[in-house]
């Protein structure tokens, strides 16, 4: 009969095995190309906004386009608020229900139709991951899951998860406003410099802007919003984890609670785009360290319980 430790080793190991199967690696390339196809959407809602901007700019010293820049400056504004706003939120909702997938299956936990809603269709599935062009290797040891028995090897993961994307919202949402800032000053130094009246600064400058101001602001709220929601979830599972520990009847509130916490990642998860890779990459390696210290304080508390 198996002991206690060898129980929890071979869940540890069914775990870690689960996150590279075939059927896990097959979500893991349709979740990887339905966010790419998100993020090319809002990188060219993003670029547009940002080309109208700059011809908004030219307009302060080429006046003879300056009514064709405005109006297309307004629509832009229009079509992005009617339009591409729910296009972008649908792709966004598709890669999130997706991730969805891979982490219930992964972490064993019950399907909540009432939050996610139906599943994505096997069809789909497969069409999006075909998509995928990168390598294989690339998505194998999806999250870092720590020498713990169930449920605490899943809310070790949740950790990861609520941490280190609130952190990299945190940065990506930073960044946003410094330039949607930069570029509304930018407005009001090039009036007073150039001397045009206010009315023509409005007109020929931030008419332009306003769908880039617009998609800037929207973009700084949600991932505030979105990092501040997992930041508040992530301490209080800390502090559940503590308050469990030692104590023999924990695990199914422990579970539960792994349900919880999986609620809220997806609900964050929908709410806007994935930050772009370059957020993530640069400081990758300074951020693992810092989160590994996190799981190896979770694994020594766990342990000498």
């Amino acid at each position: 009969m198996p002991t206690e430790e060898g129980r929890a080793s071979k869940a540890e190991s069914d775990l870690r095995e689960q996150q590279n199967s075939p059927e896990s690696l097959l979500l893991l390339r349709a979740i990887t190309a339905s966010h790419l196809r998100a993020q090319r959407l809002e990188g060219l809602r993003l670029s547009t906004s940002a080309l109208i901007a700059v011809l908004g700019l030219v307009t302060t010293t080429v006046t003879s386009i300056a009514t064709a820049v405005t109006v297309i400056g307004g629509l832009w504004a229009l079509l992005h608020a009617v339009g591409l706003s729910a296009w972008a939120q649908r792709e966004v909702q598709r890669a999130a229900l997706l991730q969805e997938m891979f982490d219930v299956a992964l972490f064993r936990l019950p399907w909540n139709l009432v939050v996610a809603g139906p599943r994505v269709n096997p069809d789909e599935i497969s069409k999006l991951a075909r998509l995928y062009r990168g390598s294989e290797d690339l998505l194998r040891g999806y999250y870092e899951i720590p020498e713990l028995p169930g449920p605490y090897d899943v809310l070790a993961c949740q950790q990861q998860n609520l941490g280190w994307g609130a952190r990299i919202r945190q940065r990506y949402s930073f960044a946003i406003l410094i330039v949607v800032a930069t570029w509304a000053a930018a407005g009001v130094m090039l009036g007073s410099l150039l001397e045009i009246t206010v009315a023509d600064i409005v007109l020929q400058f931030y008419v332009p802007s306003l769908g880039a101001l617009m998609m800037g602001l929207d973009t700084y709220r949600a991932q505030q919003l979105t990092a501040k929601t997992r930041s508040q979830a992530l301490i209080v599972v800390r502090e559940q984890i503590v308050a469990a520990l030692g104590r023999p009847d924990s695990e199914p509130e422990l579970s539960r609670l792994a349900r919880e916490v999986q609620n809220v990642i997806f609900q964050t998860r929908v709410t806007c785009t994935r930050v772009p890779n370059i957020f993530f990459d640069r400081y990758r390696d300074r951020d693992r360290v810092d989160f590994q210290a996190s799981m190896q304080e979770l694994s020594r508390m766990v342990n000498a319980h």
